[in-house]
């Protein structure tokens, strides 16, 4: 943030200073985060968490000053704590984030997507860091709920703000979009994602239309050309270029000789009729259509193939997105539990296949939520994929993963190699059955929390 006194601070929050120097400088604000209060934060207090922890937390750092609501008292504040009182101290934070983003002239990168919005943002991320300072997210903090934190940050020596645009209803990307107005969009592919709260697919549709309509004119769009619900999109009233990226069809950004290696994924991307190698330190070609979206991106802000290749050379997986671990007993765990949605779990198992050339396969799938109608051929779908992937153990965690299990039966699985599980303790006892040498795959939604399984396992000798 900006640095600013303490007084110009109550003046644009409109608030009233009950205590503390008006010429205070403040350089960091903390909304409800009191595990992260800092000594030199003002903190905005927050209805949603509870009352007293966040009071232990400014009695024990003593930051610069506190902002309350005006029904709450203010005699248990430490002495020496200035305190700004205002009607409503998230709107208080909102207008000190709306004031902040007037002061920075920054480039907004806007990136949005049913699967793969995530690893893309980080992709961009880190081709883009050795020349572009930036604000970007964290983690799944991607609504727009979230929006001020990023915009209070903005300092003035940053030039970038990368945002993935998520959201959980119509009109969310919206909002975003009519504050930081993206220069350059992108929409990573339209799928299941997000239908049990939308309704059905043409309003996810609908949802992901909203980066294109709120982006500024003039600026620049990229689309999965090999994705057909990103055909459904309406560009006729973009004002702005469209671009866009695959392997499968004609693009502006074309994959090619897209092949598994030993640490990663190799392919070529066909730019302007000329050929480019890249590496990308993951597996899945899912992950190439990521880097193609990329590197798409990178190249509209004026990047070089150079900085590009060394850039997706360095990327990181983010955690629990295909990460890589081996337990104390030398088994190869996949973690790719941070979430699911059919075409991901999909292209998750496709990379345990390639992966599992000579070694045991283990797939541990737990449901797929937030798929609404579409739930129950969403299973079906993956149990039939895995039973032609040669398992040698398929377990399942969760009510609608029965479906999983039941439809790779249905379709030739060994039904002794199918276990349907309803604890993480009874996956952990069958995974400890399973040989020395195999590969064990995670996959499934948030609320599951297979990461623990995993932790169990790795560090089980």
């Amino acid at each position: 943030m900006k640095a600013i006194t303490l007084g110009k601070l109550a003046q644009i929050i409109e608030g009233q200073i009950l205590s503390g120097r008006r010429t205070l400088l403040v350089h960091s604000v903390n909304f409800a985060k009191p595990k992260r209060l800092k000594k030199e934060q003002v903190y905005f207090y927050s209805k949603k968490v509870n009352w007293s922890r966040q009071l232990k937390a400014i009695r024990q750092i003593k930051p610069l000053a506190v902002v309350l609501p005006l029904e709450a008292s203010a005699s248990s504040i430490p002495h020496g704590i200035g305190i700004i009182k205002v009607r409503d101290p998230f709107a208080a934070y909102w207008k000190l984030a709306h004031w902040n983003w007037r002061q920075h002239a920054v480039k907004v990168i806007g990136i949005t997507g049913s699967a793969g919005k995530s690893t893309t943002t980080a992709m961009v991320s880190s081709i883009l860091r050795s020349r572009w300072s930036m604000v970007k997210t964290e983690g799944n903090l991607n609504t727009f709920t979230f929006l001020p934190d990023y915009l209070i940050q903005l300092k003035p020596h940053h030039k970038l703000l990368l945002l993935e645009m998520g959201m959980k209803s119509l009109n969310n990307i919206k909002k975003q979009c009519l504050i930081v107005k993206p220069h350059i969009g992108v929409v990573t592919n339209v799928g299941e994602a997000h239908v049990g709260s939308l309704g059905n697919l043409d309003i996810v549709v609908k949802a992901k239309q909203e980066i294109i309509d709120g982006m500024r004119s003039g600026g620049i769009l990229f689309l999965n050309a090999d994705d057909q619900r990103s055909r459904k999109l309406n560009v006729q009233n973009f004002m702005g270029q469209v671009r866009t990226f695959g392997i499968q069809h004609r693009a502006h950004i074309q994959g090619t000789n897209v092949r598994f290696a030993k640490n990663g994924m190799k392919f070529e991307a066909l730019i302007k009729g000329k050929r480019y190698p890249f590496f990308i330190p993951t597996f899945g070609i899912h992950n190439v259509y990521n880097a193609l979206a990329a590197i798409g991106v990178a190249r509209a802000m004026g990047m070089s193939i150079g900085e590009i290749q060394k850039g997706l050379a360095q990327f990181r997986t983010p955690k629990m997105r295909l990460q890589l671990l081996r337990s104390q007993s030398n088994r190869l765990i996949i973690n790719d539990a941070w979430n699911a949605n059919p075409t991901a779990m999909i292209a998750g198992l496709q990379v345990l296949r390639h992966l599992t050339r000579q070694r045991p396969a283990v797939a541990v799938l737990g449901d797929m939520l937030e798929l609404g109608r579409l739930t129950y051929p969403s299973h079906k779908r993956v149990g039939k994929y895995a039973s032609q992937l040669k398992l040698e153990q398929l377990i399942t965690i969760g009510k609608n993963a029965r479906i999983i299990a039941k439809t790779a039966i249905a379709n030739g699985m060994d039904k002794n190699k199918v276990k349907i599980c309803s604890s993480h303790g009874e996956v952990v006892r069958h995974l400890l059955r399973a040989p020395k040498n195999a590969i064990i795959y995670f996959k499934g939604s948030r609320k599951l929390h297979l990461e623990k399984i995993v932790k169990r396992l790795k560090n089980h000798a």
